[in-house]
């Protein structure tokens, strides 16, 4: 009878020493100092932003959003297609500059009788080139300030919506209807 109970407290004491060294070991998981992150988000987004030329130079400048609701809002249960952030923001830049920021002098090259759409990059492109295309009604090339706004709000909204933790260097390659090609270009500013 002694030698069982010999046998019973010598496997109770290597359960018990196996299960005070897992506990003792950790798995492997050792504390670390705390990590801190960025601040959070404070509130909605409320407006684009969209470069208009003042007095020579790119100046950028918000937009109110569109609105963003799936069903218009004039009654009729008729969707609205999702259309993508850097899009929105192509369409308010061939719009032009509003009353207000035409009376502060501000005009853009970007004609607004365009066709202006800003595709995806299917793989052909290296790196974060991002095609724009932009039908003129003439055929006309687009002059360099209107390249230059076309990248910057692009690349802006871009950058801006980007769900990365680390932002991405865009580069935008418009191609209009005068046929020249250009090579892919970032903005000649500071963007976000």
């Amino acid at each position: 009878m002694t030698r069982r109970n010999g046998l019973v407290s010598l496997a109770s004491l290597a359960v018990t020493g196996a299960v005070v060294g897992l506990l003792v070991a950790g798995c492997g998981i050792r504390p670390t100092a705390v990590i801190r992150g960025q601040d959070a988000p404070q509130g909605a987004i409320t407006s684009l932003v969209v470069y208009l030329i003042d007095h020579g130079t790119l100046r950028a400048v918000a937009r109110p959003l569109p609105p963003t609701s799936t069903t218009n809002p004039d009654g009729t249960n008729k969707v609205i297609p999702y259309v993508p952030p850097e899009q929105q923001a192509l369409s308010e830049l061939v719009r032009g500059p509003s009353a207000t920021e035409a009376a502060a002098g501000m005009t853009s090259e970007v004609p607004n009788n365009v066709f202006a759409t800003v595709g995806q990059n299917q793989g052909q492109s290296p790196g974060n080139v991002v095609p724009v295309f932009v039908k003129t009604a003439s055929g006309e090339s687009l002059s360099k300030h209107a390249v230059d706004q076309i990248a910057c709000t692009v690349i802006t909204s871009l950058a801006v919506n980007s769900y990365s933790d680390t932002k991405p260097r865009y580069q935008v390659a418009v191609f209009d209807s005068g046929g020249e090609p250009r090579p892919p270009q970032g903005c000649p500013l500071d963007t976000p």
